[in-house]
């Protein structure tokens, strides 16, 4: 039942409530929450009024009790009536009370204590301009009052046979001043109390805008990617097929006619084919970078000796023309991604392989420490190092070092190597020195069996 009374009054009065600003949208809900508990509680002072005004014969007094009552019903139950209308209702109801308890019971006390309450209510419930009208009022009815006791309108009250103008003036003085303090004080919280939910409200907006053209922009880079990707796809899966004939024909032009061509006509044949196959390894590269996307798949067991022996497979012929090692430290099983991690291995082994010293045969060593929180892994090799002025550029797409033993990289192994660390969560630097050898550090995080 009272939860249906909440919800009616409530529904009522909103229906009319305006969000000029923040302040003013809590004033009004405030009101309507204190409207609510105003006719029930009416009755712990309207009941005793109307029965001490029957038994004393106070008509005046019965009629104004009664009105009171039917007024806070009316601001309480009746809609369409705006909001401003009701709050006055309601001042006008603290205000009538205090004023008669004051002329018809004598009670100086409850009657300056309501017109005190007047005054906080307005200052609470309008707008902070309006915070001095109590203060005004105030004033009105002491002045008012005491014409009245002078020009002996008023000669006695009933708790108050001699009456005298002094004794009135002396109690009103402090409504006066508490309602000037009142009104001066409070609003002046209010005012900084405004500005601050304006500048939070503002900022909420900036956020939600903010958050509107961030939400567009991730949309319009996914777009972008899938784009890129699939251009990607295209154009290496167009380009691949002109540059093996390319390649092709070339071979066979120089097989074919190579006795009956000059050694510079054999040269240029020889650059031709070679261009080719590095274009074709470029578009290769580029298109195994822009496959790799984020984790889709849930971490599964990687045996990482397993995926090594497949790696020096896949590099033996190379291996076997340098006279080249690939030995491990202590290797054990992890929770992760196998392609990704049989990606960087790869590439990282591809890299030491590509730039080794051509003075001795290369030597690569891959470690591994399982640390409170991550992998830890390591490819040391024994390469021609890498100047520390390069340590930030080696990792960039397209970024190689010339030098005489640079070989024939396409500049995209470690920029695949660091995008693969990076969607896996991991970090990776670089360790070396020049004619010494080189250390590429990686972590991985672990994977708990329960993801």
């Amino acid at each position: 039942m009272w939860n249906k009374y909440v919800r009616f009054v409530k529904r009522t009065c909103l229906a009319t409530e305006h969000k000029a600003n923040p302040l003013n949208y809590w004033r009004d809900r405030l009101f309507i929450s204190g409207l609510v508990y105003l006719l029930p509680f009416c009755m712990i002072a309207l009941i005793p009024g109307l029965i001490m005004a029957y038994i004393n014969n106070h008509t005046a007094l019965f009629i104004f009790d009664s009105s009171a009552f039917l007024i806070s019903a009316i601001a309480a139950f009746i809609p369409g009536i705006p909001l401003i209308i009701r709050k006055w209702a309601v001042f006008l109801i603290f205000y009538g009370t205090g004023a008669s308890l004051i002329f018809f019971v004598g009670n100086f006390g409850p009657g300056l204590m309501y017109l005190l309450s007047v005054s906080v209510l307005m200052i609470l419930f309008l707008p902070n301009k309006q915070a001095f009208v109590s203060f005004y009022l105030n004033l009105a009815t002491c002045t008012l009052f005491s014409l009245l006791i002078y020009y002996k309108v008023i000669i006695h009250l009933p708790s108050l046979p001699n009456l005298e103008l002094l004794h009135w003036v002396t109690v009103s003085a402090n409504l006066i001043f508490l309602s000037g303090v009142f009104s001066f004080l409070i609003p002046k919280l209010f005012s900084r109390l405004e500005n601050s939910l304006r500048d939070q409200y503002s900022l909420q907006q900036k956020l939600k805008k903010g958050t509107v053209k961030l939400k567009e922009s991730l949309h319009e880079v996914e777009s972008k990617n899938k784009e890129l990707e699939h251009f990607t796809f295209v154009v290496s899966h167009d380009l691949q097929e002109p540059l093996r004939m390319i390649s092709g024909f070339m071979g066979l032009l120089q097989k074919k006619y190579s006795a009956q061509l000059d050694e510079k006509a054999n040269t240029y044949i020889s650059y031709a084919v070679d261009g080719a196959n590095r274009m074709r390894l470029l578009i290769l590269d580029l298109s195994e970078y822009s496959r790799i996307n984020k984790i889709t798949d849930d971490p599964v067991l990687i045996a990482p000796e397993k995926i090594l022996e497949d790696i020096k497979l896949t590099f033996q012929s190379e291996m076997f023309k340098k006279n080249a090692k690939i030995t491990s430290g202590p290797l054990v099983k992890f929770l992760g991604y196998p392609s990704f991690f049989s990606l960087l291995i790869q590439n990282l082994i591809s890299n030491s392989l590509k730039y080794s010293d051509p003075d001795r045969p290369p030597i690569i060593h891959f470690t591994m420490e399982e640390r409170e929180k991550d992998y830890l892994f390591q490819i040391i090799d024994n390469g021609i190092g890498i100047d520390s002025n390069y340590f930030d550029k080696i990792f960039v797409l397209f970024q190689r070092l010339q030098n005489q033993y640079t070989g024939h990289g396409t500049g995209m192994g470690l920029a695949i190597v660091k995008k693969v660390t990076d969607i896996l969560g991991g970090e990776i630097w670089v360790a070396s020195e020049v004619g010494k050898g080189t250390v590429f550090t990686f972590t991985l995080p672990k994977h708990s069996t329960t993801n």
